[in-house]
């Protein structure tokens, strides 16, 4: 399994496209995942500022607040993903708004670090289809 990622670093983020790789690696690669197929995956990150994630989830969620990460997938569900006959796979975009995470980090005492990681992963789950629930969390919490 391959993992590329293309990063559009909208904000003033000081966290580099190393980080993320990283942190699809340590909760991805290695581990026996049966639900994850033996694909290529490349995703869209987009890091941007609590201005623009409110307006695109006023726009798509029509939620008129900033949010830490927004999901868009481009397959139903992982049984899509593994149904695809080809080795590369676009799972989608996630956007980040690093100033929201970091807030909520220092608000409840967590590494800054760790909650983007948390964040970064949670919207990779969505993108693999799943929906907030308890399946979803606890997978999450098996990957972090």
């Amino acid at each position: 399994m391959k993992f590329n990622l293309e990063i559009n670093n909208r904000s003033r983020s000081p966290v580099k496209q190393a980080f993320f790789e990283t942190a699809w690696k340590t909760a991805f690669e290695g581990k026996d995942l049966a639900f994850l197929p033996a694909k290529n995956f490349t995703l869209s990150l987009a890091l941007v500022s609590r201005r623009e994630i409110k307006k695109i989830n006023r726009i798509w969620r029509k939620k008129d607040e900033a949010t830490d990460v927004l999901s868009f997938a481009e397959w139903k569900n992982i049984e899509a993903i593994k149904a695809h006959k080809g080795k590369e796979i676009f799972l989608g975009e996630i956007i980040l708004c690093y100033d929201d995470i970091k807030a909520y980090a220092r608000k409840n005492g967590l590494s800054v670090k760790k909650e983007l990681t948390r964040v970064f992963l949670h919207g990779i789950l969505h993108l693999l289809g799943f929906r907030h629930g308890k399946a979803m969390f606890a997978l999450q919490n098996k990957l972090f």
